[in-house]
C-alpha cells in the first residue's frame, strides 16, 4: 500500500533561510576567496537590500583590473579555480 505525501511550498521560509546571517556569511567567505584570488586589483563588497536572497559582488577597483579580466580572465579563473 502506498502512502501519499503532499509537499506544501513555504516561500516565506525559504526567504528566510536564504536571508539568514548564515548564508549572508558563506556568500561573504567565498567573495572574499574570489577577490583574493583574482588578485589585487578586484574588491569584494556583500549586497545590501537583497529582497530575497543573501548576496555580493566581486569588481575591479580600476582600470586595470577591467583589463586583467579582459585579457587574461583573472576573475574568471578565481571563479571557477
Amino acid at each position: 500500500m502506498s502512502a501519499k505525501i503532499r509537499i506544501e511550498h513555504d516561500g516565506k521560509g525559504w526567504i528566510e533561510v536564504f536571508k539568514s546571517e548564515g548564508m549572508q556569511a558563506v556568500v561573504n567567505e567565498a567573495g572574499e576567496r574570489i577577490a583574493a584570488e583574482a588578485g589585487e586589483h578586484f574588491h569584494y563588497s556583500p549586497g545590501q537590500n537583497n529582497q530575497f536572497t543573501a548576496g555580493g559582488f566581486v569588481v575591479s577597483d580600476e582600470y586595470t583590473g577591467a583589463y586583467l579580466e579582459a585579457v587574461h580572465k583573472v576573475l574568471t579563473k578565481a571563479v571557477h579555480g
